[in-house]
C-alpha cells in the first residue's frame, strides 16, 4: 500500500515542483545566455552586474522557499484538515501515510537543491571562463585544469583554492553535496515536526506551527553553532600554521556531523508524533 501512496503523492505534487523546477532551469539558461555575451565588458555595466547578481540570488531563495512552503503547506492539508478525514480512512497506518509525505517531499527538494547548486556552479564557472578567455587565453586553460583532484603548483587556481578552503574544488563540491543532501532532510522534517507539534495546541494550530517552526529552526541553528566552534578550539590548542584553512576544512565534517544529528532527532520527534492520535481542523 506504501507504493501506491507513493504513487498517488508523487503525482499529486508533479504539476506543482515541475513548474517550479522548470522556472529554474529556465533562469539558468536565460543567466548563462547573457553571461556568455559581452554585455559586462565596460565600466558602466557595473551597476547592472550587481541588480542582475541580486535578482537572480532573490530568484534562488523563492525557488527554494517556495518548494518546502508547498511540501509543507500539502503535507498540514492532506492529513491535518478537512482532506485528513478521508487520508486516515484509507486501509494505511499514520507511518505509511507520513512515509509517503516524507519520501515524495525529499525527493523534490533534493532535486531542487541540485537544480539551485547546478545553476550558481554554471553561472560561476562560465562567467569565470569567460572572464579569462576575454583577458588572457592560457587564463581559460588554468581555470579548467583547476577542476581537478590534487594541486598542481603555486599558480593553478586549484593551489591557491586548496590554500584557503583546505580542499581542492572538486573535494569541497563533494563535501558540499554531502551537507546539501542531509541538509535537505533536516529542512523538510522541521516543518513537518513543526506542523505536528502544532497539532498539540487546541486552537490556533497553524500560528503554533509557524512559532515551532521558528524554535526548531533557532535550535537546529544553535546546536550547528556549538559544532562550529569546536574546530577553532582544536586548532587554536594545537597551535596550526594556517587557521583557516585547517578550520574550513574540519568545519566542514562537523556541519555534516550536525545536520546528520538533527535529521535523526527530527526524523524520530516525527515518528513518535505520528503515532499519536490525530486531531484534526
Amino acid at each position: 500500500m506504501l507504493r501506491k501512496l507513493l504513487k498517488h503523492e508523487w503525482y499529486a505534487t508533479c504539476k506543482v515542483m515541475v513548474a517550479i523546477n522548470l522556472a529554474l532551469i529556465l533562469l539558468t539558461f536565460i543567466g548563462c545566455c547573457i553571461l556568455n555575451t559581452d554585455i559586462f565588458n565596460h565600466k558602466d555595466a557595473v551597476p547592472m552586474a550587481i541588480l542582475m547578481v541580486i535578482l537572480y540570488t532573490l530568484s534562488l531563495t523563492v525557488f527554494g522557499i517556495s518548494t518546502l512552503i508547498y511540501l509543507y503547506f500539502r503535507f498540514y492539508r492532506n492529513l491535518f484538515t478537512g482532506e485528513g478525514y478521508l487520508m486516515h480512512t484509507l486501509p494505511v497506518t499514520p507511518m505509511q501515510l507520513f512515509h509517503s509525505k516524507l519520501i515524495i517531499g525529499y525527493l523534490w527538494t533534493l532535486l531542487n537543491t541540485f537544480l539551485i547548486i547546478i545553476s550558481v556552479l554554471a553561472l560561476t564557472f562560465i562567467a569565470g571562463y569567460h572572464f579569462a578567455e576575454t583577458h588572457n587565453a592560457e587564463d581559460s586553460v588554468q581555470l579548467l585544469q583547476g577542476f581537478q583532484t590534487e594541486p598542481l603548483d603555486s599558480n593553478n587556481f586549484a593551489n591557491a583554492f586548496f590554500e584557503f578552503f583546505g580542499y581542492t574544488p572538486l573535494q569541497f563540491l563533494f563535501h558540499l553535496t554531502q551537507l546539501q543532501i542531509i541538509g535537505s532532510f533536516v529542512s523538510l522534517l522541521t516543518g513537518y515536526v513543526s506542523i505536528l507539534l502544532g497539532q498539540l495546541v487546541e486552537k490556533y494550530k497553524l500560528m503554533a506551527s509557524i512559532g515551532f517552526y521558528i524554535i526548531l529552526y533557532i535550535v537546529n541553528q544553535i546546536v550547528c553553532s556549538i559544532l562550529m566552534i569546536l574546530p577553532a578550539l582544536r586548532i587554536l590548542v594545537q597551535d596550526t600554521d594556517n587557521f583557516l584553512r585547517s578550520y574550513y576544512k574540519d568545519m566542514m565534517g562537523y556541519a555534516i556531523f550536525s545536520q546528520f544529528f538533527m535529521g535523526f532527532v527530527f526524523y524520530f520527534a516525527a515518528v513518535f508524533l505520528m503515532r499519536r492520535p490525530v486531531n484534526l481542523d
